[in-house]
């Protein structure tokens, strides 16, 4: 069985061809392709036909087999949200949840699609993972594949397809994974324009939320500063190294703020001194250096804040872990978990998937950090009824 996953989030198309065997899953085909950034903002199409014609293209160029497409999707015109309703027979959810809609969720109703499902059934209520769009925003995704010739099988959001592909990865490792059956872990997933921030309890998705803090705001903040295209800021940011943001542990906190640099590393103090930094020869890297750090803090922020949330809303529980996954620069997952009480690990989804012989035809790069976009996987896993 084969099912092609695509991320349709921002002006940057990942589309994974997912091939199921009776040893697993193996990446058939991929492409990560940039498409004109007129025709898609912030994971809303603006033209149709733009986007169309570069379907065909992205098509045509990574010889993407099937024509059939699962789609995730994520902007400010999608909510989801979890609520609990006073029912638990099944005709009674689904019509309080049509009766309610409007009130669940601030869209007008000749105007909205929804879906939900019943995350948990209590004696006299439910928990429902409500998720509620535009309908003109649908209808424009539609079109746009169908145009290119394309079948939009179907159409989910990023949140959920994430939470997929983490969930099947956990489930690999269940026997060693987290024993207790209150401690509950957070997925960050750095995206190029939305980032997805959500909690995983017992394998069941909690409080997803999306954000626009991602690898757009470094890029737009660094632009700003260094008056240079997205290009340039693309590639001062994938050259940077959090090393440089790195505090020496077993110091006191007071004296790390005091001494500042005096606390790196050895190794990468003489990686510094020796003219190695790597943003050391851009201009006003010292600028450019506090304009990543800041947007990561704020990164850094959201997560807390959701993980703050979870535990007010679940007392009896803990948080274990943060698992990073998305878009990468070198070394964020050392400064995330420096800078927040909690272990941070860096999931790398190639790990889990085999790429076989497209690695080299993909650009892959050992220290290039995540390839394989969660997104992606995790609708061609939908697709493959996973």
């Amino acid at each position: 069985m084969l099912a092609v996953g695509l991320n349709l989030s921002s002006s940057r198309l990942s589309i994974v061809e997912l091939l199921k065997s009776r040893n697993g899953f193996t990446i058939a085909n991929m492409a990560r392709e940039e498409i004109p950034p007129d025709c898609m903002v912030k994971g809303e199409v603006q033209d149709a036909q733009i986007l169309s014609n570069s379907l065909k293209e992205v098509w045509r160029k990574n010889k993407i087999s099937d024509r059939k497409v699962f789609i995730g999707i994520a902007n400010q015109k999608v909510i989801a949200k979890e609520i609990r309703i006073p029912v638990i027979n099944d005709d009674e959810i689904k019509n309080s949840i049509q009766y309610q809609i409007s009130d669940f969720i601030p869209i007008p109703r000749n105007n909205i699609l929804y879906d939900y499902y019943v995350v948990e059934k209590g004696e006299d209520h439910s928990r429902i993972m409500l998720v509620g769009a535009m309908k003109s925003m649908i209808n424009d995704v539609v079109s746009s594949f169908k145009k290119a010739g394309l079948l939009a099988q179907a159409i989910d959001l990023n949140c959920f397809a994430l939470y997929r592909t983490v969930n099947y990865i956990k489930g690999i490792e269940k026997d060693k994974d987290v024993k207790n059956k209150h401690t509950a872990f957070c997925v960050a997933n750095l995206g190029v324009e939305i980032s997805i921030i959500e909690m995983i309890q017992d394998y069941n998705l909690k409080y997803p939320r999306f954000t626009s803090t991602s690898i757009g705001s470094f890029t737009n903040e660094i632009s700003k500063e260094t008056k240079k295209d997205d290009k340039y800021c693309g590639e001062v940011l994938s050259k940077f190294d959090f090393k440089s943001l790195l505090l020496k542990k077993n110091e006191p906190e007071k004296k790390k703020k005091e001494t500042g640099d005096s606390f790196i590393k050895p190794e990468e103090k003489e990686s510094k001194n020796s003219g190695k930094d790597k943003v050391k020869d851009e201009p006003d890297s010292d600028k450019v250096k506090e304009i990543i750090k800041s947007t990561t803090d704020r990164f850094i922020g959201e997560i807390k804040l959701s993980v703050e949330h979870f535990l007010q809303e679940n007392p009896k529980s803990s948080v274990g872990k943060i698992i990073l996954t998305g878009e990468y620069i070198r070394n964020i997952d050392k400064y995330i978990e420096q800078e927040i009480e909690y272990k941070v690990e860096m999931l790398n989804i190639n790990d889990y998937f085999p790429l076989k012989n497209i690695k080299i035809a993909a650009g892959y790069s050992e220290d290039g950090g995540y390839m394989l976009d969660p997104v992606a996987i995790g609708m061609a896993l939908r697709g493959l009824n996973q």
